[in-house]
């Protein structure tokens, strides 16, 4: 076993002492492998100071696991999350989506609004977002169309109601996603919906269409 092997094999001992762990947090070739900076970092008894400093050293994918690891301490995981938003702005597409898909809550806040359908579409399958954080997404005005259409055709949020009305309330919601959400409802439903004033025009139109659809098939 090499040396990185005998760090993480230690560090992988839930009753390893703090000052143990302090000690090869001081030995220089520990320091240098990131999967050992890691292993310190999320380990329980790590000193608190000493973990919150090794966050700013570690790569995008290790602070991802850190933020959804419901093992490592909140503080260390704000501290994840934290460091993860403020390089985002710099990240390509194809790494937002991977954070979207491994992070937790803290970072998903802030990729729940990523205008990329492909990021958004990766905050729908994280095992973190909630309810309440589709809806935000589905109702924001700055939301592009291709997200919008993202979540409405998603097989789990498109079916919660709360996500269904935020989406119908939003004007940039393209018509054939409308339509496919629409078509779900009963007459009923419809009828109210082309009653009211407040929504999109074009909703109430689909709603329309689809009723009158409905008699001539009769």
């Amino acid at each position: 076993m090499g040396a990185e092997g005998e760090f993480l094999r230690q560090l992988r001992r839930p009753d390893l002492a703090a000052d143990e762990i302090a000690k090869v947090l001081r030995n220089p070739e520990a320091r240098r492998l990131h999967t050992v900076r890691l292993a310190i970092a999320r380990h329980r008894n790590t000193a608190r100071s000493d973990a919150l400093t090794l966050i700013e050293t570690l790569y995008w994918r290790d602070l991802s696991h850190l933020s959804a690891d419901a093992r490592v301490h909140p503080e260390v995981r704000r501290a994840a999350d934290t460091q993860l938003l403020r390089r985002l702005p710099e990240m390509a597409v194809a790494e937002r989506v991977t954070v979207a898909r491994l992070a937790g809550r803290g970072s998903l806040v802030a990729l729940r609004l990523d205008p990329d359908p492909r990021v958004l579409e990766a905050v729908l399958n994280n095992r973190f977002v909630t309810e309440p954080d589709v809806v935000q997404a589905a109702a924001q005005a700055r939301t592009q169309p291709a997200a919008l259409a993202t979540i409405a055709g998603h097989p789990r949020w498109s079916l919660q109601r709360g996500v269904r009305d935020a989406l119908l309330r939003n004007p940039a919601l393209p018509p054939a996603s409308a339509e496919a959400l629409l078509d779900r409802l009963t007459d009923r439903e419809l009828e109210l919906l082309r009653g009211e004033t407040a929504g999109p025009p074009q909703v109430r139109k689909i709603a329309q269409r689809i009723l009158a659809r409905r008699v001539r098939a009769v």
